[in-house]
């Protein structure tokens, strides 16, 4: 494997990604949850519904990373604060 070769297969994640978070910010924000739960469980449905095209194992990859970086880039808002 050369280093230029593209080890990435889920290019339909990528590109959507930015507009998925944006979307899914309300239900990985747990202060916008229900007693300082997120609502991390509607993400699959609210992803389905707007992005249909989307199989099954780009859902499975989609949820977590978004997950992932929302909790990252609130600990660089959270550092980034004085």
């Amino acid at each position: 494997m050369t280093a230029a070769t593209e080890r990435r297969q889920h290019h339909r994640v990528r590109a959507i990604f930015e507009e998925a978070l944006t979307l899914c910010v309300p239900f990985l924000d747990p202060r916008q949850g229900i007693g300082g739960q997120a609502l991390t469980h509607h993400i699959p449905v609210v992803l389905r519904d707007r992005f249909p095209e989307l199989s099954p194992e780009e859902l499975l990859v989609l949820v977590p990373a978004l997950q992932t970086a929302w909790r990252l880039r609130q600990r660089t808002r959270a550092v980034a604060e004085p």
